[in-house]
Formats: C-alpha cells, structure tokens, sequence
C-alpha cells in the first residue's frame, strides 16, 4: 500500500508541472499574439497613411492648356507672357497660392515665384484669393490664366525687358504635394503671328506659343 500511494503522489506532481508547463506556454502564446496584433495594427495605419499620400500625389496635376506671348514695342520678342493651366482628370483642388512656380530659358534667366503676390506674376482675370483650383462649382473654376510680366524688373527681368526670338522657355509648376508639371516653348524666329488670324506681324499684339 505504502508504494502504490508513493506512485499515485508521483503521478499527481507529474500532471501539476505539465499544467504548469501548459499555463506558461498559453501565456507566452497570448503575449506574442498581443506583440503581433499591435505591430499588425500599426503597419496596417501606416500602409494606409502612406497609400493616401501616394494617391493624393499622383490624383493631384495640372495640364497645360495653351501660351501666348505679346510681342514688345521692338518686334524681335516677347515682353509678357501667359499660360493657361486646368486641373488634370481626377484631380483634387491645388491652390495655386501653395505651389511654386519656376522659369528658365536657354539664355540663363531663371526665376522661381513662391506666391502669386510677388511681383511679375498674377491672374488674368482673378485675385490672388480666387486662386483655388477646383471642379466643385463649375469647369470655369478648375482653369486659370497665369500671366508674366517681363518688364516689371522685380519679377523675370531678362535683358531690355522682353525673351528675344529663337528663345527656350520651361516654365514648372510644382504643387503642394510635390507633383510637377512642365511645359516648353520656343520664342520663334522669325516671329509668327498667328493669333486671331493676324498674320502680320506689325500689327499683331500676341502670338502663340504652345
């Protein structure tokens, strides 16, 4: 007798480590389970943070509708310039107050505006707070006319105050979000005025450019 309850109390303190042993692997599993649903968790809001941004940056562009130059007092260039610009398809609002515009030529010139209010540059037609581009209200809203004044000096202030023909142009246009959009031209030489149907080139107030 004195045996079997030694092997009976043997067997008891067995089956208690094996629950023991059980107990401490349900908690180590439970604590990884934790770790790995609160690391799923933020990789999940992060991806989606960053899909977001990356949506917002490719939604968000501009298109380049049509530029036209008027031609200076001397005939041989432009002494002003403007450029229509709509928002791309699928675009989101840009405010064209939050974005940064850039001018080079082939000359050298160059000249970056951080706002619409700085000399040399505004909107036809348009305050610096009507600026919104946006397609909520009407297809008028989502198309803007940036206008250069070449002969301001603060502003683009190339040499006698006009883009000579036979000049490269590269105006860019880079949003809040980073995206970009660029267009070219070049200042023909000799002149050709085509707007309006004006072919004659004392007479004609702009050409078109692009």
């Amino acid at each position: 007798m004195f045996e079997q309850f030694t092997e009976s109390e043997e067997r008891g303190q067995v089956g208690i480590g094996t629950l023991i042993v059980f107990i401490a692997l349900v908690l180590v599993a439970a604590i990884a389970a934790g770790v790995l649903i609160n690391t799923a968790g933020f990789l999940q809001t992060q991806a989606q943070a960053t899909g977001e941004e990356s949506t917002e940056q490719v939604s968000t562009n501009l298109v380049y509708l049509s530029t036209t130059g008027t031609v200076s007092n001397s005939e041989d260039g432009i002494n002003q310039f403007e450029t229509t610009v709509q928002l791309g398809p699928g675009s989101s609002a840009i405010d064209l107050n939050d974005t940064t515009i850039s001018v080079f030529t082939d000359d050298g010139e160059s000249e970056e505006f951080d706002s619409l209010a700085e000399d040399g540059i505004e909107l036809e037609d348009r305050s610096d707070d009507e600026a919104v581009l946006s397609t909520a209200s009407s297809d008028d809203d989502a198309t803007a006319t940036i206008v250069f004044d070449l002969t301001d000096g603060d502003g683009i202030d190339p040499e006698d105050g006009q883009f000579d023909e036979g000049t490269t142009v590269d105006i860019v246009i880079t949003t809040a979000e980073g995206t970009q959009a660029e267009n070219s031209f070049i200042i023909e030489d000799p002149l050709d005025p085509q707007l309006d149907g004006n072919t004659d080139p004392d007479q004609a107030d702009e050409i078109r450019l692009g």
